[in-house]
């Protein structure tokens, strides 16, 4: 059972430099894994979809969520918002990464829980909507 109290305490108190420095050493892992379980080739997309899925899951994509993706994932607002209206659009990103999720290891699934938990703290809140994603989600 994932501590999801811990990890949401965790990024709250974190300074944006620091959830940036945590985020991109943790992003690794995750492409890793996602390349694992799925084509290494598209991990990085497949990152930035749920990514994208993730920030707009509430309707409410603040402008700090935008740049804490994009300078943990390097990807230009313009490019982000892309994809953010593509997945609104599209399913499949979810089915897919919730297959990937299903073959994570525990210590997987943490990473890639707390990659979407920084994600959602970085504007000092996280919604009942997130946490019911999150739950879903990593479960």
């Amino acid at each position: 059972m994932r501590d999801w109290t811990r990890l949401i305490g965790k990024a709250l108190k974190l300074s944006y430099e620091e959830l940036v420095e945590e985020g991109k050493s943790t992003v690794e892992r995750v492409l890793d894994t996602i390349g694992r379980y799925s084509d290494p080739e598209g991990a990085n997309y497949t990152l930035v979809g749920l990514t994208a899925y993730t920030a707009a899951v509430d309707d409410e994509l603040s402008p700090i969520e935008v740049k804490l993706i994009g300078d943990v994932l390097g990807i230009s607002e313009k490019e982000f918002h892309g994809f953010v209206e593509q997945v609104k659009k599209n399913d499949k990103i979810i089915k897919e990464l919730t297959d990937i999720v299903e073959c994570m290891s525990e210590d997987e699934l943490n990473d890639f829980a707390a990659v979407l938990v920084g994600i959602f703290a970085v504007d000092g809140k996280i919604t009942d909507e997130e946490m019911a994603f999150l739950k879903k989600l990593c479960h």
